[in-house]
């Protein structure tokens, strides 16, 4: 899975789903995949896919790692037009030819998995330095209240010293 590899730092342990008891590799994804066809003839795929996703803390920059507990359910589509008259609890899937890559369904579901901005939750990086904005909705205030803090002063000064 290139795609994945470059967006995380590795997996983390994932948990089992009705794995052979013998096999106790500690990473890697865990996933479960169904072809079938519903009531209207459309082809569909139905699973899950677990693991631990470990990314890098855009507030620390230290490790996290994110639990997956993700499932699927798509119609297999070959134009967007399909794709409008699906159900809601089923995602379109494209496909260009009569060829389903599996991994590849894997793997978009494990990328959609990943926050936009992945962190730690407040308190818990491991660095000592506290964000003042961060400070302030810990305590139950806003940003704008908190006394000091003034994200946009420099900007003041940029105005007057310009003769604006």
């Amino acid at each position: 899975m290139p795609r994945l590899a470059a967006a995380v730092l590795g997996l983390g342990e994932a948990p089992s789903i009705e794995t052979d008891p013998a096999d106790d590799s500690p990473a890697g994804a865990h996933y479960r995949l169904r072809f079938d066809r519903d009531r209207r003839g459309r082809s569909i795929v139905s699973g899950c896919v677990q693991t631990g996703l470990r990314v890098c803390c855009q507030r620390c920059l230290g490790e996290l790692e994110i639990p997956v507990d993700a499932a699927i359910a798509l119609a297999l589509v070959r134009r967007d037009e399909d794709a409008r008259d699906l159900p809601d609890h089923l995602d379109p899937w494209l496909i260009a030819d009569d060829r389903v890559r599996p991994l590849e369904l894997v793997e978009d579901e494990l990328l959609l998995a990943i926050p936009q901005i992945p962190r730690h939750s407040a308190g818990c990086c491991h660095t000592n330095e506290v964000c003042p904005c961060e400070a302030s909705i810990v305590e139950g205030k806003s940003a704008e209240s908190s006394e000091g803090y003034r994200p946009f002063a420099i900007l003041g000064t940029l105005r007057s010293s310009s003769g604006a």
